[in-house]
């Protein structure tokens, strides 16, 4: 799966042992684009053991951070499964808001390998 980055979202591109996703993300109706992602994403965890993550956000929105929690809900619940998870929260280093909500989100992730990642 390869969504192309628009005025709203970001680029997120799926495989079989990867998610990337980089830009902004405030969509319009964020139900229509978090549905497809968390499903592919809970596919592709269900099909392997090990699986990496890298998320380099330079804004979201309140309606998207609730979609961002349950993004890493699932990550570390396949964590807890015994799955291989490694999430990289990238932020840039003048960018003191997105490296708070990376250390906001790496609160809930135990079993999952989460690392903030200056760039």
């Amino acid at each position: 799966m390869h969504l192309e980055a628009t005025n709203r979202t970001p680029e997120i591109s799926i495989s079989e042992t990867a998610l990337e996703m980089k830009g902004e993300c405030y969509p319009e109706d964020i139900t229509a684009f978090a549905e497809p992602i968390l499903e592919s994403l809970a596919e592709k965890l269900k099909a392997c053991d090990v699986y990496s993550v890298s998320l380099e956000l330079r804004y979201f929105n309140s309606s998207s951070a609730k979609f961002l929690f349950d993004f890493f809900e699932v990550l570390e619940d396949a964590a807890v499964a015994g799955k291989s998870v490694s999430i990289e929260w990238r932020y840039r280093s003048t960018d003191n808001s997105m490296k708070e909500a990376g250390e906001d989100f790496g609160e809930d992730m135990e079993e999952a390998d989460y690392q903030l990642v200056e760039i």
